[in-house]
């Protein structure tokens, strides 16, 4: 198995925006790993490799989708036509079908997967040149976009029966169509003993003082420092803990700000060890990213969602509620006594957490994995 550009069987169009896209593009190719070792993957940042400069206009689209325009993100389609000669959706489109051709002869990919909607749009363009071609989109989300459902491939990985719903209302025929679940690392369906987070990554501790997870998002975007500032105030009847992305700047101001207030608190940088420190959280407030979301219920945490991006993360977060899994925040101030009644209401917190563990969806990695092998000549 590899995910290098050189012979591969299976070739995923990723987007190293966020951090969502990669993570599942990663954990397609661990399901691969576990029921073909044999088959080989490739995962291509498709944006970064079609040019930088289109790269840089879809992150600080999504950045700006962030802060001051929410509708920034899918307007780069939306607003261009309809791929008429000389627009700019014309331009990204036709760049990135070139760039595809390259890297499917210099690869000798057999199966083609997009689970971000840049890429599956060349890849319905692609499609329609290459019928023969086995395409794939991951959606990541829990209410597909039309921007990133193209009408024309053999398969669509998709969160839920409600998810699978609006993808045939879309046009796409239902057979086609697979609720497995948002693929997650297979390690989320593992059973995991909390105690070396609290000890080896976190350095607690034997006290039983509930531990608080806070994410911002892959980029550590939002309203986290506000969300963060709230906690602190509550910190003697928690242990908190930051993951702040790769905001650096984000990480040292909200360390400043517990010392400042002689509040404790741990702030983490990226970290592979998300699956234990989930394991030993008793609650999750987050940004509701797809993948954020789908890696609680697997570990049958209640989530405090908060700061959605209109569009897709209002829509997970509405699934994330009604599923009972998680509670969405309408102004950040809420954030606090919202974390505070999961942490003190046994009854509440078992609720949510037998809502996560009914709406999750198991082995999903493996399933979308199995599926797109399937389609391997």
């Amino acid at each position: 198995m590899t995910s290098q550009e050189n012979n591969a069987d299976v070739l995923i169009l990723s987007s190293a925006i966020g951090s969502g896209h990669m993570r599942a593009s990663a954990a397609v190719v661990r399901g691969v790993t576990l029921l073909d070792p044999e088959r080989t993957c490739s995962i291509v940042d498709f944006p970064h490799e079609v040019s930088p400069g289109i790269e840089r206009l879809l992150r600080d689209a999504y950045l700006e989708s962030l802060k001051l325009w929410p509708t920034a993100y899918g307007r780069l389609y939306q607003s261009s036509g309809t791929g008429q000669q000389g627009s700019y959706v014309h331009y990204i489109q036709t760049a990135g079908l070139r760039t595809l051709e390259r890297l499917v002869s210099s690869t000798g990919a057999q199966a083609l997967v997009a689970p971000h909607f840049y890429g599956a749009g060349v890849l319905g363009a692609y499609k329609e040149q290459n019928p023969e071609m086995f395409s794939a989109v991951v959606l990541t989300d829990y209410v597909p976009h039309p921007i990133g459902v193209p009408l024309n491939l053999d398969l669509y990985i998709v969160a839920d029966d409600a998810a699978a719903e609006v993808v045939a209302k879309l046009g796409v025929p239902e057979e086609r169509i697979h609720p497995t679940g948002i693929p997650i690392d297979p390690i989320f369906e593992e059973p995991v003993d909390p105690g070396p987070a609290r000890k080896e990554i976190l350095n607690l501790g034997d006290d039983d003082l509930p531990i608080v997870l806070v994410m911002g998002g892959g980029l550590g975007g939002g309203e986290l420092e506000e969300a963060v500032s709230l906690l602190l105030g509550a910190s003697e009847a928690m242990h908190l803990v930051v993951l702040c992305g790769s905001n650096e700047r984000t990480r040292t101001r909200l360390e400043h700000l517990a010392e400042r207030g002689g509040h404790e608190a741990t702030f983490l940088a990226f970290t592979d060890r998300v699956r234990e420190l989930m394991a030993a959280a008793s609650a999750l407030v987050t940004k509701p990213g797809g993948m954020s979301c789908t890696e609680a219920l697997a570990s049958r945490l209640p989530q405090v969602l908060y700061h959605p991006i209109p569009g897709q993360e209002e829509d997970n977060a509405a699934a994330i509620v009604r599923y009972g899994a998680g509670v969405m925040v309408r102004e950040t101030p809420q954030i606090l006594g919202q974390t505070l009644k999961i942490l003190t209401s046994a009854d509440h917190r078992h609720t949510m957490v037998e809502a996560a563990n009914t709406a999750h969806k198991p082995h999903s990695a493996r399933s979308a994995a199995s599926l797109i092998l399937a389609g391997l000549p």
